[in-house]
């Protein structure tokens, strides 16, 4: 399973880059699920479609290792505001795949019932929900995206603590559009 996990996640990132028109931007982010900091780059496609692949930094044991974090966003709504464009409502999904030679999702907290409450995985899924403001003049771009990832929404199903902390993230992001 985890192969084509795998398969699936290239064949959408080959295909995606593969796109001809549209903007692209480079971006650098407080990125939580994604990263402690990420930095990469998008490219919308259409005007409701974009992807976005950045790498990021996470810590174990105070050691910093990296993953690779590709996502897709639909906007709906695109919304001019005095030139500037607003995305208010943006929903997407996200992979994430840990490059940290076996050192990923190790344990998990004392509060679960057993150290290997959460299955030992590379590649993760989740959604997302955020907006985004992009300045004419600059191109400059801010965003603010809450994220959840697979193993969240189970916790958050079989546990009866609910404290958003352990199941939600939240990461903000500068973009510069060409």
């Amino acid at each position: 399973m985890s192969k084509l996990k795998i398969i699936v996640f290239t064949s959408i990132l080959i295909s995606a880059f593969s796109a001809k028109a549209g903007d692209w931007r480079v971006v650098v982010q407080r990125a939580g699920f994604l990263g402690t900091i990420a930095a990469g780059a998008g490219y919308d496609f259409t005007e409701h479609h974009g992807i976005e692949f950045s790498i990021g930094t996470f810590p174990i044991a105070e050691k910093s290792y990296y993953q690779s974090n590709f996502i897709y966003r639909y906007s709906h709504w695109n919304t001019p505001v005095e030139g500037h464009m607003w995305k208010p409502i943006q929903v997407g999904v996200f992979l994430v795949l840990a490059m940290a030679d076996g050192k990923y999702f190790i344990t998990s907290p004392d509060k679960y019932p057993y150290a290997k409450y959460y299955d030992e995985t590379a590649l993760r899924y989740g959604a997302e929900l955020g907006t985004s403001f992009t300045f004419a003049v600059t191109r400059i771009g801010l965003g603010y995206y809450i994220r959840v990832f697979d193993n969240g929404l189970i916790a958050a199903f079989n546990n009866s603590n609910r404290d958003l902390q352990y199941y939600v993230s939240s990461g903000f992001n500068l973009s510069y559009t060409f």
